[in-house]
């Protein structure tokens, strides 16, 4: 801590303030300005762009309180915690201290304000906890109240925590300070994740104080409903998450009515990578939203539904009954266009009701917010006007739903909808709702006009006609007169303040009258508090109502934004069946085809049938890699249960979606390029089963051909027994030559013509001609004289090694050598080689006897 012995009073409080709020930015008010001191006002005067100055030898910085909310956002945006240190009473001498103390606490996960938050994401804190029999996982958003819990299997990488970061991605984390210090993997994950993380003592992860901690919250009895047992693991995370809540939230507590527990088979796993290289929320290249898989279908109209959406493509179901359910929403506002458009148009005029209940459970709603829950009441009556089955899984929709109509009739009543804030101390409640407020209101009016006709017979009176009425906090109401004047003043008036040009009189009437009108002004302030208070309660108490009304919208939301879109792009209906093989007749990828236009996209189909495994070659940017998450996003949002960019799609129950598609250097953790690809692929290989579609692409990059070609025959061989869906995109167009039994050979086809190529990004039968790499090297902009010596090259050295084609001819005028025979002698070897009993070794020594034969020609 930065202190010392000649401290003045105040910064000696200053920095025991601090003290308490070490992992903070604190806001200390000095009058109208709050002031940060030390490496916090080095810190964010570097953020914020402030001038860094001093008091003394101390570094200090500030800004103006009135507009400490848009430095605050700025703050949280960067991944800080700010404490508000608020001054909570004036000092009764000069040298006494003002009381302060730490009024709000804002951190990026426990802040329930629209202007702090992205609308379209969750803010979720994960808890975490760790034994040699699981990872144990508690995560909420006290934003929209979801609580969730998982147990993941312990390994080594921690692949499964990674691939819940990713799924989640939580803005923070809360672990024991042993467990961060002692577990180097663990800690390697949670420092990648670019969330903020807290450690916190060991005693907040107790499974006893878990439990203390839970039955706060929720009902003893519920507990073993949400499926947690008397001394379960889980309470250890679920108790620290709870306190961390608490101690950061200085309101009343969130609403957490329940705690969902996600196991192993609730949804299609997605790992880290096939998120990230699926661009399911985020593009590779940018980072940001725009790109995404994300951006191309989002067609909501609420900001719930954005986050329904969201959650949908990072949580894909699982379980065919409700898939088939979601699939059949879809349906009826695909079927029913005019209701479509009508539902859509009413939920623009909806607001986020899910944070507004948040908010409402915790008291913090503003004149806006009760504005936003009447209108978003009316739009969802209107919605549901005539259609009862939109309510099919809303409990006791009587009781819980009709109670805010009435609510929300009062508040349009009370609630002035012009005003923002409940700053606006006079103006937040209507004139004609509170018989007493308009009783305090109407004596203000009263005595405004009184004092006015007051004012009128004392000028009469007195001949004073330039006489001033004015009033201040020093002395009160007072009648100004010029010097000119004075000696007008009447003998009963009484002298309060001289001033260069005049004086300040009352008189014992103006005091009483004054009088009066203050105490009318504080009456009428303390009765527009509690009829405020009182609107504040009724919310609290309707806060899960108004939550379970949003949940509603944003899930018709959801359906009818999805139809929207198979309207607007022509998506059909997939059909989902239980195991089987996957149909995908003419798919497109709907990220490319959003940007391209459906006129420019060449469509493709795939089928696992006969076989499950395809091995595609091509060039680069012939459409592999485009063809692959083509397919793969195509299954994933039919699992979300929406229908997809495809004129037909027969997709079976998948319970993992594995996406090795690219690979880039990861300097920060010292692996190359190869390391990161082995240990995608060997999480795949490790956790992929039948029911798995799995997505890789030029396995065995980054190390030398021999070993390259050696790790892809081996991988293929492994995915090709286990029997699960896989595309395997390789530029080792040696492994076509081998054994391909059980397998289907597939390329992305090329047109040759004269000098140049065209690739067509169609997926056709049979292995490709060639790489094409130089031509793809010329169409880059690489110097002629380089592509000149590099068909010089090919030419002298592989003359015979391309299959079906030279794309040598396609620079060069030359008919080369023809050698039917060594070919067809090569062929008969491949076909005669045993690859099911040859080891890669053997393997490996054959293809070099081959390419010795063929050097030996040239």
């Amino acid at each position: 801590m930065e202190k010392n012995d000649n401290l003045t009073p105040m910064m000696r409080q200053y920095w025991e303030i601090k003290e308490k709020h070490q992992d903070m930015v604190l806001f200390f008010r000095l009058g109208d300005f709050y002031e940060m001191f030390g490496s916090d006002a080095e810190e964010v005067s570097k953020l914020l762009n402030l001038t860094l100055t001093h008091r003394g030898k101390e570094r200090m910085c500030g800004i103006p309180y009135h507009a400490a909310r848009n430095y605050l956002k700025r703050l949280l945006d960067a991944g800080k915690k700010v404490a508000i240190c608020e001054q909570l009473s004036l000092p009764e001498s000069s040298k006494e201290l003002a009381k302060r103390s730490v009024t709000e606490i804002y951190t990026p996960a426990t802040v329930v304000d629209d202007e702090y938050l992205d609308s379209l994401s969750s803010s979720y804190v994960l808890s975490l906890d760790l034994n040699s029999k699981g990872i144990y996982a508690s995560w909420a958003d006290i934003s929209t109240g979801i609580f969730r819990v998982r147990v993941l299997p312990t390994e080594r990488e921690f692949l499964s925590l990674e691939a819940l970061i990713e799924s989640i991605q939580p803005k923070e984390i809360v672990v024991s300070d042993d467990l961060y210090f002692t577990e180097k993997p663990f800690r390697a994950v949670l420092d990648r994740s670019g969330a903020i993380v807290t450690k916190l003592p060991a005693w907040y992860f107790s499974v006893r104080e878990g439990r203390r901690e839970a039955e706060k919250q929720f009902p003893a009895s519920s507990l073993a409903l949400f499926g947690i047992a008397e001394k379960d693991p889980l309470l250890s995370p679920i108790g620290a998450l709870l306190k961390y809540i608490n101690d950061n939230v200085k309101s009343e507590m969130p609403q957490l009515r329940a705690i969902e527990r996600i196991e192993d088979d609730t949804y299609l796993l997605l790992d880290s990578a096939a998120v990230r290289n699926l661009e399911l929320i985020a593009s590779l290249v940018s980072g940001r939203t725009e790109g995404s898989l994300f951006a191309a279908i989002n067609r909501t109209k609420t900001a719930s539904g954005g986050r329904f959406l969201k959650d949908a493509i990072l949580h894909p179901l699982r379980d065919k009954e409700k898939i088939d359910k979601r699939l059949s929403h879809v349906d009826f506002f695909y079927n029913d266009k005019a209701e479509m458009e009508r539902v859509r148009e009413q939920l623009s005029l909806s607001s986020d009701l899910e944070r507004l209940s948040a908010r409402a459970s915790m008291r913090k709603l503003t004149p806006r917010d009760f504005i936003a829950i009447a209108d978003s009441v009316t739009a969802f009556f209107s919605i549901i006007s005539g259609r009862e089955e939109y309510l099919h899984d809303v409990d006791d929709f009587s009781s819980s739903f009709e109670a805010l109509i009435d609510f929300s009739a009062d508040v349009l009543r009370a609630i002035n909808r012009e005003c923002t804030n409940v700053q606006n101390e006079g103006t937040v409640i209507l004139t004609g709702f509170d018989d007493a407020l308009d009783s305090a209101r109407s004596y203000l009016t009263d005595g405004e006009k009184l004092l006015a006709e007051y004012m009128e017979r004392i000028k009469n009176e007195t001949g004073i006609q330039n006489m001033k009425l004015g009033s201040n906090r020093i002395i009160g109401s007072y009648f100004e007169v010029s010097k000119s004047q004075v000696s007008k003043v009447p003998e009963s008036f009484i002298r309060r303040q001289t001033l260069v040009g005049g004086e300040r009189f009352t008189t014992a009437e103006l005091d009483a009258m004054k009088e009066k009108l203050v105490s009318a002004q504080s009456e009428a302030a303390e009765r527009e508090k509690a009829v405020y208070s009182s609107f504040l309660d009724k919310a609290s108490e309707l806060s899960a109502s108004i939550d379970s009304m949003g949940k509603v919208l944003s899930s018709l939301d959801y359906y009818s934004s999805l139809a929207f879109l198979a309207h607007e792009r022509g998506y059909a209906k997939p059909e989902i069946i239980e195991e089987g093989e996957l149909e995908i007749v003419n798919g497109r990828h709907p990220v490319v085809e959003a940007y391209a236009g459906r006129e420019n996209y060449t469509a493709n189909s795939f089928s696992s049938s006969p076989s499950r495994f395809a091995l595609i070659t091509g060039p680069n940017m012939a459409g592999k890699s485009t063809y692959l998450r083509e397919i793969a996003i195509i299954t994933l949002m039919a699992h979300m249960g929406s229908f997809v960019p495809a004129d037909s799609a027969i997709v079976p129950v998948t319970d993992k979606i594995y996406c090795r598609v690219g690979a880039s250097d990861n300097l920060a953790r010292g692996e190359s390029t190869f390391l990161v690809e082995m240990a995608e692929t060997a999480a795949i290989l490790r956790g992929a089963t039948r029911r798995s579609l799995v997505i890789m692409d030029e396995i065995g990059r980054g190390t030398s051909t021999q070993d390259g070609m050696s790790i892809a025959y081996a991988v293929m061989a492994y995915l090709r027994t286990l029997g699960a869906i896989t595309l395997f995109a390789t530029h080792y167009h040696e492994l076509t030559m081998l054994d391909t039994s059980g397998m289907q050979l597939l390329h992305m086809s090329v047109l040759e013509e004269k000098n140049t190529i065209t690739f067509l990004r169609k997926a056709e039968p049979g292995a490709a001609a060639s790489s094409y790499g130089i031509h793809v090297a010329k169409l880059a902009g690489v110097p002629r004289e380089v592509i000149k010596e590099a068909v010089s090259f090919q030419k002298k050295h592989f003359a015979d090694y391309s299959f079906n084609s030279d794309q040598g001819d396609l620079f060069i005028d030359s008919s080369g050598v023809e050698k039917e025979s060594l070919e067809k002698e090569i062929i008969e070897e491949l076909d005669a080689f045993d690859t099911d009993s040859s080891t890669p070794l053997e393997a490996l020594m054959f293809l070099s006897q081959l390419k010795q034969k063929l050097e030996g020609t040239c």
